[in-house]
């Protein structure tokens, strides 16, 4: 009997656990997250670096076309906010992990690789899971704070992988 109720509890844990995970990244869109205004984000050809340097802290858009020729030009820095178990279940080639919820933690030991992408003119770009998932926007408004001018890329892991990219 006891052992029943604690494999009934375990199973419970586990199905709270996995249904946290995947609400952390769907459902929500950013304008219920964040007041209206807050982040100014500009269109997406102001993600393309042009001649002389991005004003700091500046936030925008990039769309799939966008997203796909940085990335063969060498151009981009892809930055996955998803929680680490879904980056380990598939990201885009060449991102890396820096979950959102783990972001002030884990934020300072990568901080250099962002260092050197912007001293290469790489332009940062931030997804997450697809267009309702705010939590590309809201580290990006983080690293705004910081100085760093980033894009997001709303369709996130999604629309790439509906790519079949």
């Amino acid at each position: 009997m006891k052992r029943r109720m604690i494999t009934r509890i375990r199973l419970h844990v586990s199905v709270a656990a996995l249904t946290v995970l995947l609400v952390s990244c769907i459902g929500i869109t950013h304008e219920e997250v964040l007041p209206p205004g807050a982040l100014p984000i500009q269109d997406e050809e102001s993600a393309l670096p042009r001649e002389g340097p991005r004003a700091k802290g500046q936030i925008s858009q990039v769309d799939i076309g966008t997203l796909f020729q940085l990335r063969g030009e060498g151009r981009v820095f892809l930055v996955d906010v998803r929680p680490a178990f879904f980056f380990s279940l598939g990201h885009i080639p060449g991102s890396i992990s820096l979950p959102l919820k783990k972001f002030d933690t884990e934020f300072p030991a990568v901080r250099s690789e962002f260092e050197a992408a912007l001293g290469a003119d790489r332009v940062i770009v931030l997804y997450c899971t697809n267009a309702k998932c705010p939590d590309g926007l809201i580290a990006a408004g983080k690293l705004s704070k910081l100085g760093y001018s980033t894009s997001v890329y709303k369709g996130g892991w999604k629309e790439w992988q509906d790519a079949g990219l």
